[in-house]
């Protein structure tokens, strides 16, 4: 069954445009048919942006999954000097992740390719708002994918619901990782950090 984590170029296009408001900021996206969330950004992405937007995240971050961009475009704004890059498997969602980021004049480098080991360097943070309808293989194969392009010290951040499977999830990610914190709860939504610290 199709779904938004594959590249559908057949399907009909029906665009859609939206303000988003996030502090005291506001955002104009354009979203389409085949995209996550075409309607608004999501309960989780704005949980996962609401946790990590203030925090150190470094001085690299890639937007995995990024859709049409808003995760890495909201926290651009917010952290102007941070360089951000996203990506994703869909032709249409990078093609509008491009748009937004000229709509909202944000300056990230947008990537399409469906295995983010191919880029050529690695990043302090790494965020993903996992695509849960392409099944754990897929989710797994993207921790695991993660956890290879992070610097040292560096974070990887999701966000997924409980009912999902948050704590498999969780316990997917401790095989990988060091350390692995639930570090926001709302909603039935958890915000999971992993990290590998210097030294281990």
């Amino acid at each position: 069954m199709a779904h938004y984590f594959t590249d559908n170029k057949d399907l009909k296009s029906d665009r859609h445009e939206f303000t988003y408001y996030f502090g005291n900021e506001l955002f104009c996206f354009t979203t389409d048919n085949g995209v996550f969330s075409k309607e608004n950004i999501d309960y989780g992405s704005y949980i996962l942006i609401k946790t990590i937007y203030s925090l150190n995240l470094g001085s690299s971050l890639l937007d995995l999954g990024c859709g049409y961009g808003p995760i890495g475009i909201i926290l651009k704004r917010f952290n102007p000097s941070l360089d951000i890059e996203m990506v994703d498997v869909n032709s249409r969602a990078t093609e509008l992740a491009v748009l937004n980021n000229q709509i909202n004049s944000t300056d990230i480098k947008v990537h399409l390719t469906d295995d983010i080991t191919k880029l050529d360097h690695k990043f302090d943070t790494i965020v993903l708002n996992p695509p849960i309808r392409a099944g754990k293989a897929v989710m797994y194969d993207l921790y695991e994918k993660s956890r290879d392009m992070l610097n040292h010290d560096g974070h990887f951040y999701i966000v997924i619901k409980k009912s999902h499977g948050a704590m498999s999830s969780k316990r997917k990610l401790e095989t990988l990782f060091a350390e692995v914190n639930i570090i926001e709860k709302e909603n039935g939504y958890f915000v999971i950090d992993s990290f590998n610290p210097a030294g281990s």
